[in-house]
């Protein structure tokens, strides 16, 4: 879909920063902008996730591209995106719920 990266926001408001939810926000964008900047990356995304970049308006021209990572909060919403593609890395084990809640917990407003 070209609007799943907004539907958590609402949820997570006001339990993290701005900052966190502005790598959510930018999820989708950042994949855009691998995909026009980073040779192989759209070689290497899934079927499902081929199909979901069409909706999302396909890799970004140079200009989207240059504004895209320019944007405050790009660059690690770029990070975010390379970490989320590595936990999709099949056969890998998945830690405990507990792991991410710990983790979630270092995130969240205090």
């Amino acid at each position: 879909d070209d609007v799943h990266q907004y539907a958590a926001i609402p949820f997570l408001r006001g339990l993290f920063p701005d900052r966190v939810l502005g790598g959510i926000q930018l999820h989708v964008d950042a994949k855009r902008w691998l995909c026009a900047t980073r040779p192989g990356y759209h070689q290497a995304l899934s079927d499902d996730s081929k199909r979901s970049l069409v909706l999302q308006g396909g890799p970004f021209d140079d200009a989207q591209a240059a504004a895209f990572i320019a944007r405050p909060g790009a660059p690690e919403a770029v990070q975010l995106r390379l970490y989320d593609d590595r936990a999709k890395t099949a056969g890998q084990p998945t830690p405990p719920l507990a792991h991410y809640l710990a983790r979630a917990r270092r995130c969240a407003i205090a």
